[in-house]
C-alpha cells in the first residue's frame, strides 16, 4: 500500500496516460508472493503494444494457473513516465502488485524486434538491475526472454541470461520448476541445470562471443527450437486479461493455426513457426462465444500467418457470422492471399460488421514472385480486388516489398502498374473505394533462405520509394513508405553479432527509446553510437558466402541451414528458367459471378426497424472512485460498451456499416477525478426491468458503482446542453489559513485566467461561473481530513475548473495540485427562479 500511496500521488496524476501504469484490469491475478516462485512477465514497449500481444496472455494464464507460481505484468514507460521514475527515484514496477522488479526471481522479456532493445535496457536500469549478465550477482533476478526476434540471440546476449526459443507453452513451467528447486544455489549453476534439463534452451555466456562453440562439456553445440505438437485448448486464457485503454488490437483475438503452408523465401515467420498446426473449427467457436460472454469486445480477429489458407476457413467463418451478426460483433481476418479470397468467404464475412481486408501481393512481376515463392497471379490479384468492392468493402490494404534479390527496374514499373491497376477497378465499382499501400524495404531475415543475401541501402529504398509516390497520383490511393533508416538499421541489428551488444548500450546510453517509433527514432545518435565503437553499419549490407559462421550458427529450427542453402539456389533456378506458372483465375471470382453489376450486395438487416419504445429509455446515475479515477472519458465509454455486452442488455444500436450502441453521457469526468453523479442514457430495444441494472452493475470493473437507475421519457433533452452547475469536494491537508483564503477570494469581483483553445490564448473572467465555496473538516477512514466545497457553472452558459479555482484562490502550488482527489459530489440544472433538479428528476 505504501507503494501504491506513492504512486498516486507522485506518478499517475502526472502522467499523460496513466491507465498504462494503473492495472486492475478485469482477468487480473493477484497472489501472495509467499511461498511462491514470483515472475516478472513484461514486453519492452508501450502498454498499449504489449497488451496486444497474444503470448503475453497465454503465459500469463499458464504460470498463474499453477498455485505454485506467480506472474506478474510490466511494460515499457513512456518517456514522461520515465523522467518521474528518475526524479523521485521510484523503482519500475508491475501493474498487479506495485512490487518493484527486482524483487522478483525471474523477469521475462518478450522481444518481437529488434528496435525495442534499448526499452529493454531501459527496464533494467530503472528496476536497478545490471544492464549486463556478468555484473549481476546470486541474488539479481535471473533474466530471461523469448520471442521471435531471439532466434539471433546475439545483438542481446550481453544482457540476457538465458534465451528460450520457440513455443514456451509446454517448457515454461518446467523452467519455473528448475529455477524453484535451485532458488538457493548460486546464479551460475542454477544456468547449468536449465542447460542441462531443457532442451530448448540458450545461455550465451557457456559460448565462445567468438567461435560461437561451447566452453564446456555439458553445453550443446546446438539449440533446437521448441514446436508443440498441438494446439491444445488449455493453453488459451479462460478469462482474458481486458484493458481499460485502448490498445492497438482492442478486440479478441483467437487463434486459428500457426505456421503458416507457404514458405514465402523473405519470411521468417515460416521459419519460426514451422509445422503447420491447426485448431479443430469446434474449439475455435467455443473460445470464441465463451471469451465474447466473458470479455463483451465489439469484434473478434482469428490469428494465423495466412487465415484464408485454414481448411475449413469457410464454414468457420459462416458459422461464426451467424452468431455473431446477431449481436452486432465484427469478425476480421489478418492479411489475405489474393485467390483464396472466395465468394463463398467474402458472402461468410460481410455477414457481420464490415473491417478493411488486407492483401500483400509483395512484389510488382510475376517473375519476381517467383524468386521469393509468392505464387500468385497478377490476375488472381486483380480478381480479388474486383471480388473486395463488388461485395461493398470500400477499403482495401495492399503490401509490397522494395530491394528483393534480383529486383529490376521493370519490379518497380510492375508495382506501378499494379496499383493503377487496382484503383481502376476501384473507380468502376460503385462508391468511394480507398486504397492504402505499404511500402516495406527487404531485409534478410535470419532462417530464412535470403539470409546470405545484400541488404539494400536507405538511399535505394529511399529513391525507389519517392518514384512510386511520383509515379502513382490519384486521390484514393494513399502510399505510405516505411523509414528506410529505420529498416536500414533493423537489418543491421537482425544480422550482427555479440559486438550489437555495445552499439545497443551506447545508444541506450545516448537517449535512444521506443525506436520503432518514428517520431521517436533518431538515426543521427545511432550513427554516432556505430562511430564510439568503431563499427561501419554498412558492412552487414553486404551478402554473405553460404560458407560463412553466422551468428544465429548455434540455433536450429525447424529447417536446416543445408535445405535453406538449397532453398535458395531453388530461387536461383527459378529466376534462370522464369519458371513462371500461369494459374488460370478461380471461376468462383470470374465476370460470371458479377452478374447485376456492381456496387454493395443487398444489405443485412439485423431485425430492427423504427425507434425502441419510450418505455426502454433508461438513466443511470453512476459513479467511480480508487485508482478508476486515471481513467479518460474513452475509456469510461469502452467499460461500459463491454459491460452492457456482457450483462447482454438489449441496447439499441444505429443503422449503418459501423453500428454503435445508442447511448449518450453527461458532460466528461477529468483524469483524476472520482464521482458520484455520472449519468448515462441508454435506448433499449425492449421495456427496462430493475434486473438489467443488477446484471449490469456485477459486469462493472469494481471501482464502478450504480447509485441508482431510472426510465426516462424525453429522449430529446440533452445531458450535457441541460446542466448548468456541478458541486465538487476536494480532500487536502488541514489548514486553518484556507477559509480565510476563500473569503478574499469570493470577494473578488473578476477572476481572471488565461485559456488557449486551437493555438489562441484568451483571457476569461471565471469568476461569474464560481457560485460557491467553503472548507469544512471531515473524518475520513478515521482522520482529520480538510474538505473544501465548490459550486461551479458547468456548459456553454460559462465554467470554471476546481483546479482552477483552488490556484486563483492561492490554497496549493500549482504543481501539486493534479495530486488532489477531486470528487464530483452531484450535477444538476438551476433555473432562472432557481430551482434545482438533478438528471433523475428532469
Amino acid at each position: 500500500m505504501i507503494m501504491q500511496h506513492l504512486l498516486e500521488k507522485k506518478l499517475f496524476p502526472y502522467v499523460i496516460k496513466p491507465g498504462r501504469y494503473t492495472g486492475g484490469e478485469r482477468g487480473l491475478v493477484k497472489k501472495s508472493p509467499a511461498g511462491r516462485l514470483s515472475m516478472a512477465l513484461g514486453y519492452p514497449d508501450m502498454y498499449e503494444i504489449g497488451m496486444s500481444y497474444a503470448g503475453i496472455q497465454i503465459l500469463y494464464n499458464i504460470i498463474n494457473n499453477d498455485d505454485r507460481f506467480l506472474c506478474e505484468r510490466f511494460f515499457a514507460p513512456d518517456r514522461d513516465a520515465e523522467k518521474i521514475l528518475r526524479d523521485e527515484n521510484i523503482p519500475l514496477f508491475t501493474l498487479e502488485s506495485y512490487r518493484p522488479l527486482g524483487e522478483f526471481d525471474i523477469i521475462g522479456f518478450t522481444l518481437s524486434y529488434e528496435m525495442v532493445y534499448t526499452n529493454m535496457l531501459n527496464i533494467l536500469d530503472l528496476a536497478g538491475i545490471p544492464l549486463q549478465s556478468k555484473d549481476r550477482t546470486d541474488n539479481s533476478p535471473l533474466i530471461i526472454a523469448g520471442g521471435p526476434v531471439i532466434n539471433n540471440p546475439e545483438p542481446a546476449s550481453d544482457f540476457v541470461d538465458l534465451f528460450y526459443l520457440g513455443d514456451a507453452e509446454e517448457n515454461i513451467i518446467k523452467i519455473l520448476e528448475i529455477v524453484k528447486d535451485s532458488k538457493e544455489l548460486p546464479r551460475a549453476e542454477k544456468l547449468k541445470r536449465l542447460v542441462q534439463e531443457v532442451p530448448s534452451v540458450y545461455v550465451p555466456e557457456f559460448y565462445d562471443p567468438k567461435t560461437l562453440k561451447p566452453k564446456n562439456g555439458f553445453t550443446p553445440k546446438s539449440v533446437k527450437s521448441a514446436r508443440l505438437k498441438s494446439l491444445k485448448p488449455e493453453y488459451y486464457p479462460g478469462n482474458n486479461l481486458i484493458p481499460f485503454i485502448e490498445t492497438i488490437h482492442d478486440r479478441l483475438s483467437v487463434e486459428i493455426m500457426r505456421g503458416c503452408p507457404r514458405a514465402c523465401r523473405f519470411c521468417q515467420a515460416t521459419s519460426i513457426y514451422r509445422p503447420v498446426r491447426l485448431r479443430p473449427k469446434e474449439e475455435i467457436m467455443e473460445q470464441v462465444y465463451d471469451q465474447l460472454e466473458k470479455t463483451g469486445y465489439d469484434e473478434v480477429s482469428l490469428l494465423s500467418l495466412s487465415s484464408s489458407d485454414y481448411p475449413d476457413i469457410v464454414p468457420l467463418m459462416a458459422q461464426l457470422s451467424l452468431q455473431l451478426q446477431k449481436k452486432q460483433v465484427a469478425l476480421s481476418l489478418p492479411s489475405l492471399r489474393p485467390g483464396t479470397f472466395t465468394q463463398e468467404l467474402a458472402d461468410a464475412v460481410k455477414l457481420c460488421r464490415k473491417t478493411g481486408l488486407t492483401f500483400a501481393p509483395e512484389a510488382g512481376t510475376e517473375r519476381l514472385r517467383a524468386v521469393i515463392r509468392k505464387d500468385i497471379t497478377d490476375q488472381q490479384l486483380y480478381d480479388t480486388i474486383e471480388l473486395v468492392f463488388k461485395n461493398g468493402w470500400n477499403l482495401v490494404k495492399l503490401y509490397f516489398m522494395i530491394g528483393l534479390p534480383t529486383e529490376t527496374d521493370e519490379d518497380i514499373e510492375g508495382i506501378v502498374e499494379m496499383i493503377r491497376r487496382v484503383n481502376l477497378i476501384g473507380k468502376n465499382a460503385k462508391g468511394k473505394k480507398i486504397i492504402n499501400i505499404t511500402i516495406s524495404p527487404f531485409s534478410p531475415k535470419s532462417h530464412t533462405p535470403f539470409q546470405w543475401d545484400m541488404q539494400p541501402s536507405p538511399e535505394y529504398i529511399k529513391e525507389k520509394g519517392e518514384y512510386l509516390r511520383r509515379a502513382v497520383k490519384s486521390p484514393f490511393v494513399n502510399i505510405k513508405l516505411r523509414d528506410p533508416n529505420l529498416s536500414f538499421l533493423e537489418g543491421v541489428i537482425g544480422r550482427g553479432g555479440r559486438e550489437m551488444g555495445a552499439v545497443i548500450q551506447t545508444a541506450f546510453e545516448m537517449g535512444a527509446r521506443f525506436d520503432g517509433w518514428g517520431e521517436q527514432f533518431n538515426f543521427g545518435l545511432w550513427n554516432e553510437a556505430f562511430d564510439k565503437n568503431n563499427i561501419d553499419p554498412r558492412q552487414y549490407l553486404n551478402g554473405r558466402s553460404f560458407s560463412e559462421n553466422l551468428p544465429w550458427a548455434p540455433i536450429v529450427l525447424h529447417v536446416t541451414t543445408d535445405q535453406l542453402i538449397k532453398e535458395r539456389k531453388r530461387a536461383s533456378i527459378t529466376l534462370k528458367e522464369a519458371d513462371i506458372k500461369s494459374k488460370k483465375p478461380d471461376e468462383s471470382v470470374s465476370e460470371s459471378t458479377f452478374e447485376g453489376g456492381f456496387g454493395r450486395s443487398p444489405k443485412k438487416a439485423f431485425g430492427r426497424t423504427g425507434l425502441a419504445p419510450v418505455t426502454g429509455n433508461v438513466r443511470i446515475r453512476w459513479g467511480r472512485k480508487g485508482l478508476s479515477r486515471f481513467m479518460s472519458h474513452r475509456d469510461n465509454l469502452r467499460v461500459f460498451e463491454r459491460a452492457i455486452r456482457r450483462s447482454e442488455m438489449p441496447i439499441a444500436f444505429t443503422q449503418g456499416f459501423h453500428p454503435h450502441m445508442k447511448m449518450s453521457f453527461s458532460p466528461p469526468l477529468s483524469i483524476g477525478y472520482t464521482s458520484e453523479s455520472e449519468y448515462l442514457d441508454l435506448i433499449l430495444d425492449r421495456p427496462f426491468h430493475p434486473d438489467m441494472g443488477a446484471r449490469l452493475k456485477e459486469e462493472l470493473p469494481d471501482d464502478f458503482f450504480i447509485v441508482s437507475t431510472g426510465m426516462i421519457l424525453n429522449t430529446k433533452v440533452s445531458l450535457s446542453g441541460k446542466l448548468n452547475r456541478v458541486e465538487y469536494q476536494v480532500k487536502v491537508e488541514p489548514d486553518d489559513n484556507i477559509q480565510s483564503k476563500i473569503d478574499i477570494f469570493m470577494a473578488q469581483e473578476k477572476v481572471e485566467i488565461s485559456r488557449t483553445s486551437k493555438g489562441i490564448e484568451r483571457i476569461i473572467d471565471i469568476r461569474p461561473a464560481i457560485y460557491k465555496m467553503s472548507y469544512e473538516m471531515k473524518n475520513v477512514d478515521n482522520a482529520e481530513t480538510g474538505i473544501i466545497i465548490m459550486e461551479l457553472g458547468i456548459g456553454t452558459g460559462g465554467y470554471a475548473k476546481p483546479p482552477e479555482v483552488i490556484e486563483m484562490a492561492n490554497i496549493m502550488d500549482k504543481h501539486d495540485i493534479p495530486a488532489l482527489e477531486f470528487l464530483r459530489k452531484e450535477m444538476f440544472f438551476v433555473d432562472d427562479a432557481g430551482n434545482r433538479l438533478t438528471p433523475m428528476e428532469f
